[in-house]
C-alpha cells in the first residue's frame, strides 16, 4: 500500500514569516468559501465548495508546511463538505412527487410552482453531486504498478496506491442522497460513515478498500447497492438496513467481524465467492426474493439465524470452515446446500423447509443438527457425515426424503421423528417417502430409527454397516477435504 502522502518538512530557515502569510491567506479563502456555501444560488454555493475542494488541496500538498498541520486543517475542509452533504434539503422529501410530470388539472399557479420546485431540486443535486464526484477523485486508488485494475475480483489493500485525500475521515452519517452515489475503486484509509443514509438512486461503492472500520447501519436503499469486489480490512456494521433494490455483493472480502443483522432485502441479493475471513453476525434477516451465497468461503463463526427466505436460498459449494449456527428459519421456496463443506458443528435446528431441500454431494466434518425441523422433499444423497446427525423431533411433512449412497459415520437419530401420510402419487408410484439405498452407517456409534419414519427392525432397508477399514478411509478422505 503506497498512498499519496506530502512528505514530511519543517519550515525553512528563514521560511517563517512566508507561512505566516501562507496561512493568513488560506484562512481567508477558507472564510469566504464558508460565505458562498451559505448563498441561496445553486451556481454559487457550488463556486464555494470548489474553493473548498482546492484549499484542502492546497493544504496535503504544500510541502513547506509540516505534513500534520496541513492534514488537520485539510480535514476539517472535509468535515465541512460532509456536513454540507447531510444537511437537510426541504424538497428531497418531496423526491417521488418532484421526479415525477405534474397531474392534470392543476392551475397555472400551481405548475409553475411545480416546475419551480423541480428545478431547484436538480440543481441542489447538481451541487452535491459534484462534491460527491471531486470526494471521489481524490480518495481513488490506483494499481502500484501502473495497470490497469483487476476486474471480477477484489483488489489487494497491499498492491494499490490510495488517493489524497484516503487518509482522511468521512462522515455522511444521516445524509439523504436524491442523486446517484458513485463512490467505486475507494480507498477510505481512516473510516467511513455512512450510517442511516438514504440513497433515491444507485449507491455503487463497488471495488472498494475499506482499511478502518466502515458503518452502513439503519440505512435506506431505494434503488441498486452494489458492494461487489470490496475489501473490508477491519470491521464492518450493515445492520438494520432496508434494501429495496437489488444488493450486489459478488467477490467481496471480510478480513474482520461483520454485523448484518435484522436486514430487509427486497429484492434478489448476491454475494456469490464472497470471503468471509471474520465471524459473521446475520441473524433476523428477511429475504424478499433470491438469496445467492454460492461458491463462497466462511473462515470464521457465522451466525445466520431466525432468517426469512421468501424465494430460494442458495449456499451450493460453500465452505463452512468453523461452526454455522443457521438455527430457526424459515425457507418458504427451495434450500441448495449441495456440494457444500462443513468442517465445524452445524444448527439447522427448529428451522422450516417449505420446499424442495438439498444437501446432495455434501461434506459435513462436525455434528449437523436438525433437531425440530420441519422438512418437505429433502434430499441428503451422497453426502459423507464423519460427525453424528440428528432429526430428532422433525417432521417429514411430505415428499421423499433421500439418503441414498450417503455416510453417516458418526451415528445418526430420528428419535421422536413423524412423518405425513404418503400422497395418493407416491402410494401410486410405490416408492418409499425414506429412502436409504446404498447408504453406509457405523456400527460403534448409536443409530436410531424411530416409528412411524421407519417400520421394522434393524437397519433400513438398502443399508449397512461400515467396516472398521471404511469407516478409517472415509476420515482420511473427509480429512484431506478440510
Amino acid at each position: 500500500m503506497h498512498p499519496v502522502t506530502p512528505s514530511p518538512s519543517s519550515p525553512r530557515p528563514g521560511a517563517t514569516a512566508h507561512l505566516s502569510v501562507s496561512h493568513q491567506q488560506r484562512h481567508d479563502r477558507y472564510t469566504a468559501a464558508l460565505a458562498l456555501l451559505g448563498s441561496p444560488e445553486a451556481i454559487i454555493r457550488l463556486g464555494g465548495a470548489l474553493a473548498l475542494v482546492e484549499l484542502a488541496d492546497d493544504w496535503l500538498t504544500d510541502e513547506t508546511d509540516p505534513q500534520e498541520h496541513g492534514r488537520r486543517k485539510a480535514q476539517t475542509i472535509i468535515t465541512t463538505l460532509c456536513a454540507y452533504i447531510c444537511s437537510p434539503f426541504q424538497l428531497a422529501h418531496d423526491y417521488e412527487r418532484l421526479m415525477g410530470d405534474h397531474p392534470q388539472g392543476w392551475t397555472p399557479q400551481q405548475a409553475r410552482r411545480f416546475r419551480a420546485e423541480k428545478t431547484g431540486l436538480a440543481a441542489e443535486a447538481q451541487v452535491r453531486g459534484r462534491i460527491l464526484t471531486e470526494i471521489h477523485d481524490r480518495v481513488r486508488w490506483e494499481p502500484s504498478d501502473g495497470g490497469q485494475p483487476a476486474t471480477n475480483t477484489a483488489p489487494d489493500p497491499d498492491k494499490v496506491t490510495a488517493g489524497l485525500w484516503s487518509h482522511l475521515r468521512f462522515d455522511f452519517s444521516g445524509a439523504v442522497f436524491f442523486y446517484p452515489v458513485d463512490f467505486t475503486q475507494s480507498y477510505w484509509g481512516a473510516g467511513a460513515n455512512f450510517s442511516g443514509c438514504s440513497y433515491r438512486e444507485t449507491a455503487n461503492l463497488s471495488a472498494s478498500v475499506y482499511a478502518a472500520a466502515a458503518h452502513f447501519t439503519a440505512s435506506t436503499y431505494y434503488g441498486k447497492a452494489i458492494f461487489r469486489n470490496s475489501v473490508y480490512c477491519a470491521a464492518v456494521h450493515m445492520s438494520g438496513c432496508d434494501y429495496r433494490g437489488q444488493v450486489h455483493a459478488q467477490a467481496t472480502v471480510y478480513e474482520a467481524e461483520a454485523n448484518l443483522s435484522e436486514n430487509t432485502y427486497r429484492e434478489d441479493a448476491d454475494w456469490t465467492r464472497f470471503t468471509w475471513r471474520g465471524r459473521l453476525h446475520a441473524s433476523g434477516c428477511t429475504f424478499g426474493r433470491d438469496a445467492n451465497f454460492t461458491e463462497g468461503t466462511w473462515g470464521s463463526d457465522v451466525t445466520h439465524a431466525a432468517c426469512t427466505y421468501e424465494k430460494n436460498a442458495e449456499f451450493m459449494s460453500t465452505a463452512f470452515h468453523v461452526n454455522a449456527r443457521m438455527e430457526g428459519c424459515t425457507y418458504r421456496a427451495g434450500a441448495y446446500f449441495s456440494y457444500s463443506e462443513f468442517r465445524g458443528d452445524t444448527d439447522f435446528s427448529g428451522s422450516v423447509f417449505r420446499h424442495d431441500t438439498e444437501f446432495v454431494g455434501c461434506r459435513w466434518r462436525g455434528s449437523a443438527d436438525l433437531s425440530g425441523c420441519t422438512l418437505h422433499h429433502v434430499s441428503f444423497e451422497g453426502s459423507s457425515h464423519l460427525g453424528a446427525i440428528t432429526f430428532r423431533g422433525t417432521q417429514f411433512s411430505g415428499g421423499r426424503c433421500v439418503f441414498d449412497r450417503s455416510v453417516y459415520a458418526g451415528g445418526i437419530d430420528f428419535t421422536g421423528a413423524a412423518q405425513a401420510t404418503s400422497t395418493a402419487q407416491e402410494r401410486t408410484a410405490g416408492e418409499p417417502q425414506v429412502s436409504f439405498t446404498d447408504c453406509f452407517l457405523n456400527s460403534h456409534h448409536e443409530n436410531y430409527f424411530a416409528h412411524p419414519v421407519f417400520t421394522g427392525s434393524g437397519l433400513p432397508a438398502g443399508s449397512r454397516y461400515l467396516t472398521p477399514e471404511e469407516t478409517e478411509d472415509l476420515a482420511n478422505r473427509l480429512a484431506a477435504y478440510m
